[in-house]
C-alpha cells in the first residue's frame, strides 16, 4: 500500500496550540512570515473547562473561551492551523524538519510549546531507549519498514484503530494490546481481527526489550509473563515530547522540561521553546509571554539566518 507524505515549507514552526503556541503564531503571522501551528491530540490545559481569575484584562473568564480567543487572534494574522502531531524532529539541519504521520515540514526555525512533559512514570520500560530503533508512534511514518512482520500496537485511544488497520493493510502483522480501561465493543474487535490483527484485550505490555533495536516485549497475561518476538513497537498515547526532544538533539533539565535562556532559545540554533513545556511559571499569562519572547526571536533569528544560495 502507497502511504503519500506531503512535503510543506514554512518560516516558523511552532509545535503546540495553547497560549504559548498561539501567541507565538499571533505575533510572527502578524510580523508576515509564514507561520505553521501544529496542534496535535494533546489538549491544551485551558481546554479544560474552568474559571480564570488572573488573566489581565479578564477579571473572570471560562478558560475554553480564552483559548477560543488565542486562536483566533492567531489566524486572524494568518497562522495556519493544522491537527496533526509531530512524530520526529531533524532540528540540527538548516532548514530544519518535522515529521507528522501525514507530512514532512520544513521550517527556518521552530518554536516548540507543546506543554507539560509527559511524565516518566507513564513510559513502557524500555520504550525510551529504543525510541527510532523499532520504537514508534506513527503507523503512516514508520509502519512500511515492517511489512511482513510481527508488530506490537499499544493503546485504547480511539485514534489509534485507524493506525492498527493501517498497519494491517501496509502487511505488518499487528498484535493490538489495548489499554485495559479501554472500552471495546465486540464490532470493533471482530472487524480488526478480520483484517489480520491479533487482538490481546487482556494483556498488559510490561516491557520492550532488545539490544540496539526492538526483539520482543514482554507480556503480561492471565497471570503470567511471555516473551513476544516483535520487529517493533507501535505506542498510540498521548505523545512522550520531551523523550523526542531529546532524541532530536534539545536539552532536557532534570525534570524532563526544556532548558531555555532569557531569551526562550534552546541549545540548538533557530529551535525555541515556550511555555509548560519549560516548566517556568505554569500559568497562562507567563505561557503568552514566552510565546511572545520566543516568536521575537524566532523572528530575529530569520533576518541573521545566511540566505541559501541560489
Amino acid at each position: 500500500m502507497a502511504v503519500n507524505i506531503k512535503n510543506l515549507k514554512t518560516d516558523i514552526l511552532i509545535v503546540g496550540a495553547g497560549p504559548a503556541g498561539l501567541t507565538a503564531g499571533l505575533y510572527s503571522g502578524r510580523s508576515g512570515v509564514k507561520t505553521v501551528i501544529l496542534e496535535g491530540r494533546a489538549a491544551s490545559r485551558l481546554g479544560i473547562s474552568y474559571t480564570i481569575e488572573n488573566y489581565p484584562g479578564f477579571p473572570a473568564i471560562e478558560s475554553r473561551e480564552l483559548l477560543e480567543k488565542f486562536r483566533r487572534h492567531a489566524l486572524m494574522f494568518g497562522a495556519e492551523i493544522i491537527a496533526e502531531d509531530a512524530v520526529a524532529f531533524g532540528l540540527d539541519l538548516d532548514p530544519k524538519y518535522v515529521t507528522t504521520k501525514d507530512m514532512l515540514i520544513e521550517a527556518g526555525a521552530v518554536i516548540l510549546a507543546t506543554g507539560k512533559p509527559l511524565p516518566r512514570e507513564r513510559l513502557i520500560p524500555g520504550e525510551e531507549r529504543l525510541i527510532g530503533q523499532g520504537v514508534s508512534y506513527c503507523a503512516t511514518c514508520d509502519g512500511p519498514l515492517f511489512r511482513g512482520q510481527t508488530v506490537i500496537a499499544v493503546g485504547g485511544a480511539g485514534e489509534a484503530l485507524e493506525e492498527i488497520r493501517l498497519l494491517a493493510q501496509m502487511g505488518c502483522r499487528p498484535v493490538w494490546v489495548p489499554d485495559r480501561k479501554a472500552a471495546l465493543d465486540e464490532g470493533t474487535v471482530n472487524g480488526l481481527k478480520a483484517a489480520g490483527v491479533e487482538v490481546v484485550a487482556d494483556g498488559r505490555v510490561r516491557e520492550i526489550a532488545g539490544q540496539r533495536r526492538v526483539e520482543k516485549v514482554l507480556l503480561e497475561r492471565a497471570g503470567r509473563v511471555e516473551e513476544v518476538k516483535a520487529a517493533a513497537v507501535f505506542v498510540f498515547r498521548e505523545m512522550a515530547t520531551g523523550l523526542l526532544f531529546s532524541k532530536a538533539g534539545i536539552e532536557l533539565d532534570h525534570r524532563q522540561c526544556v532548558a531555555v535562556d532569557r531569551f526562550q532559545r534552546t541549545n540548538i540554533p533557530g529551535v525555541f521553546a515556550a511555555g509548560d513545556v519549560t516548566c517556568g511559571g505554569l500559568q497562562v499569562v507567563a505561557a503568552a509571554g514566552e510565546g511572545c519572547v520566543a516568536a521575537l526571536q524566532a523572528l530575529a533569528y530569520l533576518r541573521s539566518r545566511p540566505k541559501p544560495a541560489k
